[in-house]
C-alpha cells in the first residue's frame, strides 16, 4: 500500500478504532463492532446516545469506512461479518492504536 493511501486509511478515527479492534480480534460481527464503535465514541454513557450513535454508525460503516478500508485490502467484509487482511496486521503493528480490549470483552455475547 502506498503512503497516500495508508495515511487515508489512518486519518479517520473510527477507521483507526476499527483496525485496532480487528488487530485483536482478527474477524467481529458487523452488529458487535458498531456496538464496539458507539460504546468508544460515547464512553457507554447515556443509552439513547448510544444508540443513536449506533445507527449514525451503521450508516457510515456501510457507506464509508468499511468500503475504504476493503478498498484498501485491509479488511474484507460481508453482511454479517469484518475480517482483518494481513495489510491490517503489517500496518497495526507499526502505528499506535487505541487500546479496546477492555470495550470489546464488555459487549461479547
Amino acid at each position: 500500500m502506498d503512503i497516500e493511501t495508508t495515511f487515508d486509511m489512518l486519518s479517520s478515527s473510527v477507521r483507526r478504532t476499527i483496525i485496532a479492534v480487528l488487530h485483536e480480534t482478527d474477524s467481529i460481527e458487523r452488529q458487535q463492532l458498531t456496538a464496539t464503535l458507539a460504546l468508544l465514541e460515547t464512553e457507554g454513557g447515556d443509552e439513547d446516545l448510544v444508540r443513536q450513535t449506533r445507527r449514525r454508525l451503521r450508516v457510515s460503516l456501510h457507506h464509508n469506512h468499511l468500503p475504504r478500508l476493503a478498498d484498501g485490502d485491509l479488511i474484507t467484509y460481508d453482511d454479517e461479518t469484518v475480517s482483518a487482511t494481513s495489510e491490517l496486521d503489517e500496518i497495526a503493528q507499526n502505528v499506535p492504536l487505541p487500546n479496546v480490549d477492555v470495550q470489546i470483552a464488555a459487549i461479547s455475547p
